[in-house]
């Protein structure tokens, strides 16, 4: 393995340890930041190839980070869904609190006190056929 490898696979590792960090303290615009970082390092690591490094301490070191940083990711990206989910409801609309009940008259608040029916509530319907 050559110098320029082995550079490249430590500025790489340095980059998963960093990102780790950021990830470990929920700071995602730290992690975001580092993308870029993360994207040219591992390029570098994939020309040309690396043979060896696998088994080398550093490769090792490696492998450890990029494990612990697909977890940390995944973490990331659940706690990220959660808060979407919380805005999300938070910005639902609520129901109105004037309806109309469909008998001519409003039905005001969301209860609809003071009006034959309730709102949100449907009102009886009885058909006859007898003349």
């Amino acid at each position: 393995m050559s110098d320029q490898h082995l550079q490249a696979a430590r500025r790489l590792a340095d980059v998963l340890a960093e990102e780790n960090d950021a990830l470990k303290r929920l700071d995602f615009v730290a992690a975001v930041a580092l993308v870029p970082a993360k994207e040219a390092a591992l390029a570098e690591m994939t020309r040309p190839p690396m043979p060896g490094i696998q088994r080398s301490a550093l490769g090792q070191r490696l492998g450890r980070l990029a494990a612990e940083n697909q977890a940390l990711l995944e973490r990331a990206i659940e706690v990220q869904t959660r808060i979407v989910r919380i805005i999300a409801r938070a910005a639902a609309p609520q129901p109105a609190l004037i309806r109309y009940n469909g008998h001519g008259s409003w039905v005001h608040g969301s209860r609809g006190h003071g009006s034959r029916t309730q709102a949100g509530r449907a009102a009886a319907l009885a058909v006859s056929t007898r003349a």
